[in-house]
């Protein structure tokens, strides 16, 4: 997609495949979790997009990506000025994903696959900036061990301690560092998880509702069902449904 120098942002869902891609371009771009993991080398410095980390992209710095299995990926295009009172996020290649910016992604769940619509982006951008600008340097990685371990087991019936085991620590700890760092239990952004894939498949009429629970990890077509109406307000069938 080519990015408009004048206008202050673009947003759009994006996914990679296993072939590494590598370029540079001359606008700022952050790249933010959905689904799955990003690999990403930055001007010769290594890391990922995953749970608990996005990339942030300065102009003209060659970078190169990609990301194995089912992925989906929030990516930002922004404009010079808009990113000007910002300047000190293109210190650090990544930062930290945390509770506030967790809700913004989760805002656009319900947004259309591809290009997201101008107005949403003017206003969501700035906040994401300021979200990502308070945010601390880093999420320690054995809570992102852990995350990386909701976002692509979250088909497995994962426990807490299968979680804190990941993570090198007691379940007690884990939990309350997790909850801390993330905004949410383990078992709120494994249902969250679970969802999110659920949403995605429904995009596919040839996956019935009952196969998509099981694939989802929610076991069968009533606990989906009841999950997005406890979410989202409405039925696997009915969120097919208006999708098409």
């Amino acid at each position: 997609m080519g990015h408009d120098l004048t206008a202050p942002a673009e947003l759009s869902f994006r996914r990679y495949s296993v072939e590494a891609i590598s370029h540079a371009h001359d606008f700022d771009q952050i790249v933010l979790p959905r689904r799955g993991v990003l690999e990403i080398e930055i001007d010769g410095k290594g890391g990922r997009v995953d749970p608990g980390s996005a990339a942030v992209i300065p102009p003209g710095t060659r970078h190169v990506c990609a990301a194995d299995g089912e992925n989906l990926f929030v990516v930002a295009d922004i404009g010079a000025a808009l990113m000007a009172p910002f300047e000190r996020l293109r210190d650090r290649p990544f930062a930290s994903v945390t509770s506030p910016v967790r809700g913004l992604l989760s805002y656009l769940a319900g947004e259309a696959p591809g290009g997201i619509d101008d107005g949403v982006a003017g206003l969501w951008t700035p906040l994401l900036l300021r979200g990502l600008s308070s945010g601390p340097s880093a999420v320690d990685p054995r809570l992102a061990r852990a995350a990386t371990m909701i976002e692509t087991r979250y088909h497995q019936p994962l426990t807490v301690r299968d979680l804190a085991v990941e993570a090198g620590m007691s379940q007690s700890r884990f939990f309350d560092r997790f909850a801390a760092a993330y905004g949410a239990t383990p078992h709120a952004a494994l249902s969250d998880a679970r969802l999110r894939a659920a949403q995605h498949l429904l995009d596919d009429p040839a996956l019935s509702i009952a196969e998509i629970a099981v694939r989802t990890g929610h076991g069968d077509q009533s606990t989906l069902t009841r999950r997005m109406k406890a979410v989202l307000g409405v039925t696997p069938a009915a969120w097919r449904k208006g999708r098409r």
